[in-house]
């Protein structure tokens, strides 16, 4: 090891720059010109940095990410996140607690995960950020004051012989659905799930869940995007009500347009309905789902005839399935556009694919082999 003088080091150290002592306008020059990961990297480099981060103007990160949730509390209570325009980099995010391995995110939102709960036979929602570590505490359910809405049963998850076994009910099975929206700086959110036939809802400062009194028979998706919430319905029509008063309101009203049926009448087919960025409802039909076979439909409606049409091209727009949203590929590293990404709840975790309009062939998303015991889509807000 090569020995250096008292002056020498102090010489060094003299000549070598202090981060810390940056002006803050050069500071947030800098901070704005990175990238989201770079810039998240960057709020660690010492207070003042953060400081400057938090007053930093910069535009959202609008790659969604993948969150990988672990089968054993021995990964130190963490979960994995992978970004597309960074292939093989896997990042952790640890210390999460001992509820969060004990938990299954039903839906995310920016940096939020939507979490449910069961121990003890007592059933619980919270919504976490995995980034910051912050938490928001839902009202309990049993608030909602109906008998017997959750039937718990003994759910295996895994192989043969898994190894994490828990009760849950049937809030978290696949023909259940839930929907998560949060405002990042105030907090403010909104969280609205199906149990049969009953939606329930909460917003920031309630303290029970509201049932959402609304005919919802042939019911067959609903997805968020901000404060409005869309449904599809058996009878092919799209339902649009707003929550950013203290009760939803509806955005479209009876007698309801009749809008006739796609060409996809078959027991083999489940139909999605998603979002774009201005704010148009699509419908997404997939034949065979659990087949290599499978096969993807959009669909835009046409209003002046009243009719589905089908969608030759997403454009430069690429469909996230399990948050039931577009977003901009154009620029961004890593995704696809004219695709859609599936995972989550009802595709499993064998079933993170990309699904190209183009060729109509279903590509690959993860080469790793590990095993883990859940994935979501997300777009963190690093």
């Amino acid at each position: 090891m090569e020995m250096r003088s008292p002056k020498l080091r102090k010489r060094e150290e003299a000549a070598t720059a202090k981060w810390s002592n940056l002006c803050l306008d050069v500071i947030q020059m800098v901070l704005e010109k990175l990238s989201a990961t770079d810039f998240n990297r960057a709020k660690a480099v010492c207070s003042g940095w953060l400081s400057a981060s938090r007053q930093s103007v910069r535009k959202q990160n609008q790659t969604p990410w993948l969150i990988l949730f672990p089968y054993e509390r021995s990964y130190g209570y963490s979960c994995r996140m992978l970004n597309p325009g960074e292939k093989g980099l896997v990042y952790r995010s640890r210390n999460l607690g001992v509820e969060f391995t004990q938990s299954r995110c039903i839906a995310t939102c920016g940096s939020w995960l939507l979490m449910y709960l069961v121990r003890g036979g007592r059933p619980k929602l919270y919504i976490l950020n995995p980034l910051s570590r912050d938490r928001i505490n839902l009202p309990p359910l049993e608030s909602c004051k109906s008998d017997n809405i959750f039937s718990a049963k003994r759910f295996c998850i895994g192989d043969q012989q898994p190894r994490r076994e828990s009760v849950l009910t049937d809030l978290s099975s696949e023909w259940e659905k839930s929907v998560l929206w949060v405002e990042e700086r105030c907090k403010n959110y909104l969280v609205v799930w199906s149990h049969g036939a009953r939606l329930f809802f909460s917003k920031k400062g309630d303290n029970v869940w509201r049932m959402f009194h609304v005919r919802i028979i042939g019911l067959t998706d609903f997805v968020c995007k901000g404060l409005m919430l869309y449904m599809y319905i058996r009878l092919s029509f799209i339902d649009i009500y707003d929550f950013s008063g203290d009760s939803p309101v509806a955005l479209t009203h009876p007698p309801y347009p009749f809008y006739r049926r796609p060409r996809f009448l078959s027991p083999f087919i489940i139909n999605r309905i998603a979002v774009t960025t201005s704010g148009e409802a699509l419908l997404v039909t997939i034949y065979n789902i659990h087949k290599t076979s499978r096969t993807f439909y959009v669909y835009k409606m046409n209003h002046a005839t009243n009719k589905w049409d089908e969608m030759a091209s997403l454009g430069d727009q690429a469909l996230i399935l399990d948050l039931g949203i577009t977003v901009s590929a154009k620029d961004v590293q890593g995704f696809k556009s004219n695709s859609i990404y599936c995972s989550g709840v009802g595709f499993g975790t064998d079933h993170i694919f990309i699904y190209s309009l183009a060729t109509r062939k279903v590509e690959p998303f993860m080469a790793s082999t590990n095993k883990f015991f859940d994935a979501r889509w997300f777009i963190p807000n690093v």
